[in-house]
């Protein structure tokens, strides 16, 4: 399936598992919107897609913020024609047992992780079910379908995640619209405030952030008439 010129979306996408993906993307020959929270980070981004010859565009969002997010959908819009793609990558996620948590951190993990993929799948669908066709592929987690003590907001938020996909995907299917949600285990990358460099030292059979990119490539290269609603991808001997 050739991917050259679609239009894709990406969230997180300034470092780790989106900007991965992103940078697949964008070898393909699509044409790229980035979001993240950080100017620098973005920038520095997609001046390296730029230097492979992708043609990109971003934009600073926080997306704990819907209002924000409706804005930087219509600027994704302005850039892209349209979309073909919507990644949902972004992430967010606080430790610690929950009777000791900030009912504000609870709100906030569960506005990036579940409430802004809802937002932006609404507006992109709108986009896809008038063209008949597009992708939506989430980016959930082995948390998706197994508890871990001290991350209950983050869980809570990928198993909602995870509902939220399989349901929206009954909706649109008839409209020749695929969504998917990939469950990535142990990856090397930022998430949770440190490095891949760190990660891969303590587990070197952690998987990379490339790897979910691939699976990504994956789904989007299946024939049309095929969909994979779950895809779970897990590192082969993480120790």
């Amino acid at each position: 399936m050739t991917l050259k010129n679609k239009r894709a979306l990406v969230t997180g996408a300034s470092r780790g598992i989106g900007l991965a993906i992103a940078e697949r993307l964008a070898r393909e020959g699509m044409k790229v919107f980035l979001t993240a929270r950080t100017e620098k980070d973005l920038q520095k981004a997609s001046d390296a897609l730029r230097a492979i010859g992708a043609s990109v565009d971003y934009a600073v969002v926080d997306l704990g913020d819907s209002e924000n997010i409706e804005k930087m959908f219509s600027s994704a819009m302005g850039f892209l024609g349209g979309i073909d793609l919507l990644v949902n990558n972004a992430g967010a996620d606080v430790k610690g047992p929950a009777v000791d948590m900030k009912v504000s951190d609870w709100d906030r993990i569960l506005s990036v992780n579940l409430r802004a993929a809802f937002i932006l799948s609404k507006l992109a669908a709108g986009e896809m079910i008038r063209q008949g066709s597009g992708h939506i592929i989430n980016i959930g987690s082995g948390a998706s379908q197994t508890p871990i003590a001290e991350h209950t907001a983050y869980c809570a938020s990928k198993y909602g995640l995870l509902g939220f996909s399989e349901s929206l995907a009954l909706e649109l299917r008839s409209h020749g619209i695929k969504v998917s949600i990939v469950f990535p285990g142990s990856t090397a990358s930022h998430f949770g405030g440190t490095t891949p460099e760190a990660k891969l030292s303590s587990m070197p059979g952690m998987l990379k952030a490339e790897d979910v990119a691939d699976s990504v490539l994956y789904l989007l290269r299946q024939a049309p008439h095929a969909w994979t609603s779950v895809m779970n991808l897990r590192p082969l001997n993480p120790k």
